[in-house]
């Protein structure tokens, strides 16, 4: 025992241990960093994509959409309460979102911010909606699948790995987007930071 004791100390004051983990570090954090990178290549930036659709519960919804007058285009907000949104494509059949989708919801249960989801190639309305109430979800989903005017939403959105988060400001500006895994503070604290956010663009 005390020479297991004299081993590890003598490891962990040797400088070699410490040169060897923080290599290893840096490697890690660069194929994170590159994975990220390549998952989120094709993500919508700039000004959202405008959202027409209804929910499952056949909630109409309309967001990020704009009004011509003349030459100006003006955006309308998306919503009334002066807050971020969390726009979150996910799939019922996608592994990563079994992790993300409880933080998400999370999320919404806070009611700090709007959460909207799109579900892709899920199935139909009542599929979804039994989904949700066995994971006891209660955020707002729209379904890619059965809706001609939300058939293209992924696409439009650049969602082509699953799951895909947004981040948009009251402004109508994305501010960060995130593919793969996500933690609850993760989304709380990216959404706080939108809500400050236009004030400095």
């Amino acid at each position: 025992m005390t020479s297991w004791l004299t081993n590890l100390k003598s490891t962990l004051t040797s400088g070699r241990f410490w040169l060897t983990s923080l290599r290893d570090i840096i490697l890690i954090a660069v194929v994170l960093f590159t994975l990220a990178s390549y998952l989120q290549r094709d993500m919508r930036t700039g000004i959202a994509t405008p959202i027409q659709a209804h929910t499952i519960a056949n909630k109409p919804i309309s967001l990020f959409t704009s009004t011509s007058t003349n030459t100006q285009i003006n955006i309308r907000p998306m919503n009334t309460n002066n807050k971020p949104t969390l726009i979150y494509f996910w799939g019922t059949w996608c592994p990563v979102c079994k992790v993300t989708s409880p933080m998400v919801n999370s999320v919404n249960l806070n009611q700090d911010y709007q959460v909207i989801s799109i579900a892709v190639a899920s199935g139909s309305d009542v599929e979804i909606s039994r989904f949700m109430q066995q994971h006891h979800y209660d955020f707002e989903v729209i379904n890619q699948q059965y809706q001609p005017q939300a058939a293209l939403l992924s696409q439009q959105w650049g969602a082509m790995a699953l799951p895909a988060i947004y981040i948009i400001d009251t402004n109508n500006n994305i501010r960060f987007v995130t593919s793969g895994v996500t933690s609850g503070w993760g989304m709380s604290l990216r959404l706080w930071l939108a809500t400050w956010s236009p004030a400095f663009s």
